[in-house]
């Protein structure tokens, strides 16, 4: 036995899925819809899955539908009787404005019980991250760059992620 109580946690329990948290739980259900904001970003990622048709280009996707009208994201949502949605990019709060419209769409259609979760490579400062949880963000996933991953303590990332 360990005195680490991550680790005894892991010790005790059955599965590793335990430790996911909700947003997880339901994509690995089949229940998470997609909502690709934009393909920008600006960073080379080494773990970039983007396409080439997707990378550096300003497109807007649900699933694998492009983003004509804000009908198609409802649309989406409905055909594949969405518990949620994960927010992804490129980077997505290179359109924030985007990003809160179609968050306020799907929490008002399918009210607070629909999961967002949102992925961000991005610090975000506190007034993005009051913005988010306004509009009624559940999780947020932070990607900083892989050459600060040694120094993320004191960093603007550890702040964002303390705040958030």
């Amino acid at each position: 036995m360990t005195d680490d109580p991550v680790k005894k946690l892991m010790e005790e329990s059955e599965s590793f899925s335990d430790f996911l948290p909700e947003g997880c739980l339901l994509c690995q259900k089949g229940g998470k819809l997609v909502l690709f904001v934009t393909g920008l970003c600006g960073r080379d990622c080494f773990y970039c899955p983007l396409s080439d048709d997707r990378k550096e280009r300003d497109v807007s996707f649900v699933n694998e539908r492009q983003i004509l009208s804000d009908d198609d994201v409802i649309e989406e949502a409905l055909e594949m009787d969405a518990l949620g949605t994960g927010i992804t990019g490129g980077e997505p709060l290179l359109r924030l404005d985007d990003v809160i419209r179609y968050m306020t769409l799907l929490k008002k259609r399918f009210g607070q019980a629909h999961h967002i979760h949102l992925y961000t490579s991005l610090a975000a400062d506190d007034e993005t991250l009051e913005k988010l949880a306004s509009a009624g963000l559940d999780e947020i996933r932070f990607h900083p760059p892989a050459d600060l991953w040694p120094s993320l303590e004191g960093s603007d990332y550890e702040r964002a992620i303390r705040k958030a």
